[in-house]
């Protein structure tokens, strides 16, 4: 399912899903602006009173899908994009994983 913000500057509207991760109950709208049409989403982690969301989402831009990660900071009440890191390739994320798995290790 998908909506269009109303209160968002012209020319620029706002693409929103259902958040997957069932612990948001807030159903705010994934912070994601035009030609980018997002598919599925999941809230990783988000602290209104601190200003901090990030979420993992399926999005569609220009034609051509990809995973993204996304992390968003709240100023003067409006999400702004702050990090953002994609994966058009299965390989791609995997050179991710392969960097990231080794350092885990070391957490346990």
């Amino acid at each position: 399912m998908e909506n269009t913000a109303e209160n968002q500057p012209e020319g620029s509207q706002v693409k929103i899903g259902l958040d997957e991760n069932p612990k948001i109950l807030d159903n705010e709208r994934l912070p994601v602006h035009d030609p980018i049409k997002v598919l599925r989403y999941r809230t990783i982690k988000k602290n209104n009173a601190l200003g901090w969301w990030s979420a993992v989402a399926l999005v569609e831009d220009h034609g051509k899908k990809q995973v993204c990660f996304y992390r968003w900071r709240r100023k003067n009440e409006e999400w702004k994009r702050d990090k953002k890191i994609s994966f058009k390739t299965p390989q791609e994320w995997s050179v991710f994983k392969e960097a990231v798995e080794p350092f885990l290790k070391e957490l346990e």
